[in-house]
C-alpha cells in the first residue's frame, strides 16, 4: 500500500506532466484537470490493491 505522500507525489508528478503538454487555459480547467488526475491516481491504487487478490467479484 503507499503512504499519502507517494500517492500526493504521484498527482503532482502526473499534473507536471500534463501541463507540459496541455497547459490549462483558466483556473477553472486546472480544478478540473486536477479532479480527473486525483481521480486516476485513485484507481491506480485500488488497482494494485486488488491485483493478484482474484479481482473485485470473488
Amino acid at each position: 500500500m503507499r503512504t499519502e505522500a507517494e500517492i500526493r507525489e504521484r498527482i503532482a508528478a502526473l499534473e507536471a506532466a500534463y501541463d507540459e503538454q496541455d497547459p490549462p487555459a483558466s483556473p477553472l480547467e486546472e480544478e478540473a484537470e486536477v479532479a480527473t488526475l486525483r481521480a486516476i491516481e485513485e484507481l491506480e491504487w485500488v488497482l494494485d490493491e486488488f491485483d493478484g487478490d482474484g479481482g473485485f467479484t470473488t
